[in-house]
């Protein structure tokens, strides 16, 4: 019996075996074992049905309601792909053992386990130097049975070890990138995060389809996984040069998601008074650590948000602002000002460049001197929490690329995709340059009233620019 067909017959996740379905949008069927539906049967997977993929997002795009339960199953299904595939790489096949092919197909589903409502807009926080849990490493401690309330009654981590014979920590490890030890986890981990890893193979096709766009799905996602191979040093997953226009393909729709669905104006405008919400909350609350977990592991979306609402003032800016999110509201700031680097104006390019260089406190104190100029200039006072600054995430700015393998007369040849790649070169620079804007937004009835004004957009630069 070939290799190949050993580690087939031998892990029935592969797909060899029967097993039950689940069905996905858009017509998936996801196979799993009994072994597999022990763990997405378990407390703290099931918890995950409860946590909407894109937070707000659904003010915009109604659809946008899927969860992280279910990506996190399309996840685990783009996982099998991706191993079925490797395993036609010799190199892979020679060094891939049983134990490796379920270590990572159990990152694959369990690789957000330990994400909680609205986990990046606080984890934006975290950045401003909020200790704010990371999803990663919660998952961590979940799998472990050391978050009380999804212990269940046997830990996933037992689950891990008896069912599958796996080391727990080895899948933390690749769902974190955290304490890689051997070339093999390098590969594995790829798999879960890379520049086209089943992540993202999921998430940019699930939301697509949620948010009724065709940004994410336009690429040919089987020419894509039949090039899958190795690198030449053997250590991250890389694309034979046949899948090199499926590449390109797939970095744009990331790059279009951005722009015209993540990033969209209004989903940021959404998320930024989400952010600023929980900032103003964290500004008059010590609740940390475990406690603060405890909260975030307990409540679904709308729940937290009523959380936060009880925990706060009536005239606190986290009420003032999550009552226009929740209980059946809906009423998003308006951008007044929008600051891009592409932009021709050189004050426009200075605008940019000197908030994006702002900490927290910083944009803070520019909200405020913001606010008191431009009440002056409508003759109301705007309240503390009607001027919103939103500075894009600090932790995309560059997107990640790929290596292409070409065979020759001596062997293989790789180049990294964008510098074969134009199309993938410019991507790179456009997100930086032009899907990553800073906007101001404004409470709709004040960006109504500096509407009428002329004049303002001069106001506003003038006081960002002010030394």
């Amino acid at each position: 019996m070939s290799r190949l067909l050993t580690l087939l017959t031998a892990i029935p996740e592969l797909g060899l075996t029967p097993s039950g379905t689940v069905r996905l949008p858009e017509l998936q069927n996801v196979r799993l074992t009994r072994r597999v539906q022990s763990i997405v049967d378990h407390p703290a997977f099931q918890r995950l049905r409860r946590v909407r993929q894109l937070g707000p997002t659904h003010l915009v795009y109604p659809g946008a309601t899927h969860t992280r339960f279910e990506h996190s199953l399309g996840v685990y299904a783009c996982t099998q792909g991706y191993v079925l595939n490797l395993l036609q790489t010799p190199s892979f096949e020679a060094a891939v053992a049983e134990h490796d092919v379920l270590a990572v197909l159990l990152a694959g589903l369990l690789h957000d386990v330990g994400h909680y409502p609205f986990a990046h807009n606080l984890e934006a926080l975290h950045h401003k130097g909020r200790d704010t849990p990371r999803h990663e490493d919660v998952g961590g401690r979940i799998i472990l049975g050391e978050v009380a309330q999804l212990r269940g009654e046997r830990t996933i981590a037992d689950i891990i070890t008896t069912d599958f014979g796996v080391d727990p920590h080895r899948v933390i490890a690749l769902c974190t990138g955290k304490n890689i030890t051997s070339q093999m986890d390098q590969v594995l981990r790829s798999i879960i995060s890379s520049a086209i890893d089943a992540d993202k193979m999921d998430y940019l096709e699930r939301d697509s389809i949620h948010l009724g766009v065709p940004y994410g799905r336009n690429y040919d996602r089987e020419r894509l996984l039949n090039s899958l191979t190795l690198n030449q040093q053997e250590d991250r997953i890389a694309l034979l040069a046949k899948g090199k226009v499926s590449a390109e393909i797939f970095i744009f729709g990331r790059y279009t998601m951005f722009s015209e669905a993540y990033w969209h104006h209004t989903v940021r405008a959404a998320a930024s008074m989400m952010e600023a919400a929980l900032a103003a909350f964290y500004s008059r609350n010590d609740i940390e650590g475990d406690a603060l977990l405890d909260v975030l592991l307990s409540n679904s979306d709308d729940e937290l948000l009523a959380w936060f609402s009880r925990e706060t003032p009536e005239s606190s800016a986290t009420r003032y602002l999550i009552d226009r999110l929740h209980n059946n509201q809906r009423r998003l700031h308006k951008r007044v000002a929008t600051y891009s680097r592409v932009y021709n104006e050189a004050d426009k390019q200075r605008a940019y460049e000197k908030i994006y260089a702002m900490d927290a406190p910083e944009v803070y104190e520019l909200t405020n001197r913001l606010r008191v100029k431009l009440s002056g200039l409508i003759g109301r006072p705007l309240h503390p929490a009607d001027l919103i600054i939103d500075t894009p995430p600090r932790d995309k700015d560059r997107l990640e690329t790929v290596d292409v393998v070409y065979p020759n007369a001596s062997g293989r040849q790789q180049y990294a995709l964008h510098d074969l790649s134009r199309i993938v070169a410019g991507v790179q620079d456009d997100f930086m340059m032009v899907v990553k804007k800073i906007r101001l937004f404004a409470e709709p009835s004040a960006a109504e009233a500096l509407a009428q004004h002329d004049g303002v957009e001069d106001l506003i630069l003038s006081e960002i620019l002010r030394r």
